[in-house]
């Protein structure tokens, strides 16, 4: 059964999470897929930096099926109905689970790593399916109402390759019997909250999985410290952020420019949040200033 905009923001307020939205069409869904191997492919013939951010942390600003995504009529009316009418873009990333892969993601929470003052009100993670999702293939999970902890304390789960794979994971029980697994068709996506506990399997399936993840924030969301920026999706004000561009074609100059520029920008910040982390000072609690 599709969210209605209401349902969304309730579900979304004390759930943490809501699902499924009905976003693309499947056949909208099948196109962005070819599309976005082709661009996986394109940037590994190219190598360096670019290759290196494949992935992460702002595919729209080069590759347009992503600039078609994050401006999808669907998926913007459902945030607005969460966030309100003026929306800014502040990262995409590309979350693979190659077939028959045995990686993991712990539980974790992405809040604690993004360096953003008002995130708690104020912003919103779409999780696009460009595949189905399935327990199978390793779909994400949900820990209800995790969200309404603040940023919980983490750590690394140990030292070898899986552990490291797997990354920090929540120091504290999380519920396994309780979590939700976000079963997804092709062209729908989950929206959930950053501080929402998550984790995912591995993919035991024959194909592999292909999700697009959306950051939406509004002007009321600012860098805990230094500069960054956002493309403004939808109303007129961009706030403590500096404006991007969209692409106007894939990988033309002025997007590549605006692309280096940006998370350049952005990994600088990210970087002084983990030595900050990593020094013992503890996990970053952004304020909200609402």
């Amino acid at each position: 059964m599709t969210t209605t905009a209401p349902d969304l923001a309730a579900r979304f307020r004390t759930d943490g999470f809501a699902f499924p939205v009905d976003a693309l069409t499947r056949a909208e869904a099948e196109q962005a897929l070819a599309e976005c191997q082709t661009y996986l492919r394109a940037v590994s013939a190219v190598g360096g930096a670019l290759a290196r951010y494949a992935a992460f942390p702002k595919i729209h600003l080069v590759a347009s099926w992503a600039d078609r995504i994050v401006h999808h009529p669907a998926i913007l009316g459902a945030v607005e109905s969460l966030l309100g009418p003026d929306l800014l873009v502040w990262s995409t990333n590309l979350f693979i689970r190659p077939a028959h892969s045995g990686s993991s993601l712990a539980w974790h929470q992405d809040a604690v790593y993004l360096g953003l003052d008002g995130y708690q009100q104020h912003a919103a993670r779409v999780w696009v399916a460009l595949t189905d999702t399935t327990v199978a293939n390793g779909t994400m999970r949900y820990a209800r109402g995790s969200h309404l902890r603040g940023a919980l304390p983490h750590r690394f789960g140990g030292s070898g390759l899986e552990d490291i794979m797997r990354g920090e994971e929540i120091a504290v029980d999380i519920d396994e019997a309780a979590a939700v697994d976000v079963l997804l068709d092709a062209g729908q996506c989950s929206v959930h909250h950053l501080a929402m506990a998550h984790a995912s399997g591995p993919n035991q399936t024959d194909t592999g999985r292909f999700n697009f993840a959306i950051d939406y924030i509004t002007p009321r969301v600012s860098p805990t410290a230094g500069e960054d920026s956002a493309l403004l999706v939808r109303g007129t004000d961009t706030g403590a952020f500096l404006p991007e561009r969209r692409p106007e074609s894939n990988f033309d100059q002025a997007a590549l420019n605006e692309f280096y520029s940006a998370v350049t920008r952005r990994q600088k910040r990210i970087d002084q949040t983990v030595q900050k982390r990593n020094a013992g000072k503890g996990p970053d609690t952004p304020r909200d200033p609402s």
